[in-house]
């Protein structure tokens, strides 16, 4: 009941539609929120370095987890930075925070904008297997959450309970200074 308590209040002014977890914008998609849920644990993803982030292993360490796709071009993306840096200062390593490109081809630009902000996480993009293997490819694809017209939602995020199971995933914006959300985030 108390993590039911924490997702209302992290979620709080976020239109929800009728149809499952995935909170915020509507949009078309051409993959399921089945597909895109079971995609934490296909998508490969790697740092500015090319070193693989498993995924899988850091959704099942007993921490919850929040992956966000953030872009340097999305205004919404870039206007969830105060309430990256209240997360940073108020409880960094409560949660497992994975930020991603959400273009892979824009991952130079969004890495030195993600940078700027001086948060304590790392930045990653999809691997280069999805560009030659098509299960990655297809799990790339449900990661982003692709739309009908092949376009992305940002800033997206996915919400991961202490067991690794997908509690929501928000399209659209998210402002964790808010006191309530920042407390219930710290408090989760």
């Amino acid at each position: 009941m108390k993590r039911l308590w924490v997702l209302l209040l992290l979620f709080a002014s976020i239109p929800t539609f009728a149809r499952a977890e995935i909170l915020g914008m509507q949009v078309e998609r051409a993959v399921t929120e089945e597909e895109m849920k079971a995609s934490l644990r296909e998508v490969d993803l790697v740092d500015e370095k090319g070193e693989p982030l498993d995924l899988r292993a850091l959704i099942s360490n007993g921490k919850p987890t929040l992956v966000s796709l953030w872009a340097h071009w999305c205004p919404n993306c870039v206007a969830e930075a105060p309430g990256y840096k209240a997360l940073a200062k108020a409880c960094p390593q409560r949660w497992n925070v994975v930020f991603v490109s959400a273009i892979a081809k824009d991952f130079p630009k969004d890495l030195a904008k993600f940078k700027s902000y001086n948060l304590p996480w790392k930045f990653h993009r999809v691997g280069d297997a999805s560009k030659t293997d098509v299960a990655r490819a297809r799990a790339a694809r449900a990661f982003y959450g692709a739309t009908k017209d092949g376009g992305v939602v940002t800033p997206m995020h996915y919400f991961l309970n202490r067991s690794g199971a997908v509690e929501a995933i928000v399209a659209g914006r998210m402002n964790f200074a808010e006191p309530e959300r920042l407390a219930a985030f710290c408090q989760s």
